[in-house]
C-alpha cells in the first residue's frame, strides 16, 4: 500500500482527487492528516476534525467500470472497520449505510466519491474516526458521537489503528474485487443499527417512512413501509423514529 501522511489538509478525499493522476494505478494509495481544516461528510456536511486526535483517512484505488456493487464500497469500508473493532473487543453496530457506532453513538462516518473513466472507475472512500477526541469536543458533533477514548479512558495509537485498518481493507478489498458485497453481507446484516425500529429514509428525493427490515446482499436497505410491502433504497440518510 502506498501511504501519505501529511499535517495539515483541508480534506484528505480533496487532495486524493487533486493528485490523483500522480498515484499508482495498481495499488491502494491511502492519504492520512493530523488535520482537516474543510472536513466534510456526506451530503457536504461538516465534518469536525481537530488536529492530533482523530484519524483522518483516504483510500485511492482503481476498480474497472463493471465491478458489481460499486455503490456499496462505503459499506465495505464500514464493514472492515467494524471488524478491526470486534477483534479489539468492541461491539460495533452499522447505522446503515455506513456509520459505525458504539453504544448507539457515532465513533466513524465514511464518504465514497468515484469518477468514471470507462473501462475504470477512480474510488476516493474516506474515512474519519474519533479516535482520542474528548466529550467536549464530541458535542460540536451534530449528532450523540464518541470516541475510542470515550469509551475505553485510554489513549490510543493512531498509526497502529490505521495500520491495522489498511490491512483489513487491503483484504476486504480484494474479496469485493472477486465476490462483490456478498462476503460482507452476513456480518453487516447481523450489525445493522435499528432493524426492528421505525426509521425515517430521505433517499435524496423523497422520505420514507417504514421499519428498518434487512438488507440485500448487494448492500441495498429493506424498508417494510406501513402497507406491509418492501421498499428497497439503495442510498439515503436514516433516522429513528422515537
Amino acid at each position: 500500500m502506498n501511504s501519505i501522511h501529511l499535517d495539515t489538509i483541508d480534506s484528505t478525499n480533496t487532495y486524493a482527487k487533486l493528485h490523483a493522476s500522480h498515484f499508482p494505478t495498481d495499488q491502494i494509495t491511502c492519504i492520512s492528516a493530523e488535520e482537516q481544516t474543510v472536513g466534510r461528510g456526506r451530503y457536504e456536511r461538516r465534518w469536525i476534525s481537530p488536529r492530533g486526535v482523530n484519524l483522518y483517512a483516504t483510500f485511492f484505488f482503481q476498480l474497472s467500470s463493471h465491478t458489481p456493487h460499486l455503490i456499496s464500497l462505503g459499506q465495505v469500508m464500514a464493514a472492515s472497520f467494524a471488524t478491526v473493532l470486534l477483534k479489539e473487543g468492541f461491539f460495533p453496530k452499522i447505522k446503515w449505510p455506513n456509520d459505525v457506532q458504539l453504544q448507539g453513538k457515532k465513533v466513524s462516518g465514511i464518504l465514497c466519491e468515484t469518477s468514471f473513466h470507462p473501462p475504470f472507475v477512480d474510488v476516493f472512500l474516506g474515512i474519519g474516526v474519533n479516535v482520542n477526541m474528548k466529550a467536549d469536543d464530541l458535542v460540536q458533533i451534530d449528532q450523540p458521537a464518541t470516541s475510542l477514548k470515550e469509551e475505553t479512558g485510554h489513549v490510543w495509537d493512531k498509526k497502529t489503528l490505521l495500520r491495522k485498518l489498511q490491512q483489513q481493507f487491503a483484504s476486504d478489498l480484494e474479496n469485493f474485487k472477486r465476490e462483490g458485497f456478498l462476503p460482507f453481507y452476513q456480518l453487516f446484516d447481523s450489525l445493522l443499527a435499528l432493524k426492528g425500529k421505525k426509521i425515517t429514509c430521505f433517499d435524496g428525493q423523497k422520505t420514507w417512512v417504514g421499519t428498518c427490515h434487512s438488507l440485500t446482499e448487494e448492500g441495498q436497505l429493506n424498508l417494510l413501509l406501513l402497507d406491509h410491502s418492501l421498499h428497497t433504497i439503495s442510498s439515503g440518510d436514516i433516522s429513528s423514529i422515537s
